[in-house]
């Protein structure tokens, strides 16, 4: 019995020992592979395989659903410093993670989160937590174009009393000495963010967003093509009523707009957007808005300039 007990654990022991080299293997095998995939790639702003951290600058504030699935905002924070990681194996999105000054929100699919590219405009990375009480949205870069920076949104608690939301733009910011001091320049991209409406629902927000100088001093900022749809998911509708556009004046690698709603729904609400150059010569702009009346209306945006 004795003897049997030891050859029958030693076969266990090799049988293990042989599972775990071929699990290194395999590891070591996928890593070069990726290697050779990041080569093949290029530069790009997120790797085709492994982890990408981009800094930036965050915003938040608090959401609550009551007992009636009536949805309300409290006052955005102050702009603090952030970061975004994207997790990529061979080319499928794994993690994504956002950390800002309340701490750090992920969803990860090894924990039965799910990621994946928006089923509508297809400019936004998806990801939602295995409960669904967390979902977060992603700058899309390759649909996009973009290079040197990205931006995003993310909601936790959602359907609770102790929620949150944040936005943030991220990326190689311009120096300001390498931001042109005159030109014309137009910039096109994508926004999204999370919109409460006047009678309380909580809404994924998504546009075009146009970004324009003549001369490096003055810039304006207007949405269209606007899409949204219910924040726990479900399909788009057309949502032009939502648009909004502003002017405002370049400083340095920056640039703050005043906004007015343009839509039926945004008539009267006003706000700001607060933008940053990214890339050698400011060639892309990222940021975040804010605009708030009868509904409140909290995004990041990202856009690249167009010849």
């Amino acid at each position: 019995m004795l003897n049997t007990s030891i050859k029958t654990m030693v076969t266990i022991g090799a049988l293990l020992s042989i599972a775990g080299c071929k699990s290194t293997i395999e590891s070591f095998v996928e890593d070069e592979i990726g290697k050779r995939v990041n080569e093949t790639a290029g530069d790009r702003l997120f790797l085709v395989h492994g982890e990408t951290t981009l800094d930036g600058s965050t915003r938040g504030a608090s959401v609550s659903t009551d007992g009636d699935g009536r949805v309300s905002v409290g006052t955005l924070g102050a702009t603090a410093d952030g970061t975004v990681r994207l997790s990529s194996n061979l080319g499928v999105n794994e993690g994504m993670r956002f950390v800002d000054e309340n701490g750090t929100t992920h969803i990860r699919e090894s924990e039965g989160g799910d990621i994946e590219y928006d089923n509508g405009r297809r400019l936004t990375i998806v990801g939602t937590s295995r409960d669904r009480r967390t979902r977060a949205f992603l700058g899309n870069e390759i649909a996009l174009d973009f290079d040197h920076q990205s931006y995003g949104m993310w909601v936790t608690g959602i359907g609770t009393t102790d929620g949150r939301v944040g936005v943030g733009s991220f990326g190689n910011r311009t120096a300001a000495a390498d931001v042109p001091d005159s030109g014309a320049a137009t910039y096109r991209g994508n926004s999204v963010g999370l919109l409460v409406t006047s009678d309380q629902r909580d809404l994924v927000v998504e546009s075009d967003i146009q970004i324009q100088t003549s001369d490096f001093s003055n810039v304006t900022i207007a949405s269209g093509n606007t899409t949204a749809r219910n924040l726990e998911g479900g399909n788009q509708w057309l949502a032009n009523h939502f648009n909004f556009a502003g002017t405002g004046t370049i400083s340095g690698n920056g640039f703050s707009a005043n906004l007015a709603g343009t839509g039926a729904a945004t008539a009267g609400a006003t706000g700001v957007a607060e933008g940053n150059f990214y890339g050698d010569d400011a060639s892309e702009v990222g940021g975040t808005f804010e605009l708030n009346g009868a509904m409140t209306y909290i995004g990041a945006f990202g856009a690249e300039k167009k010849d």
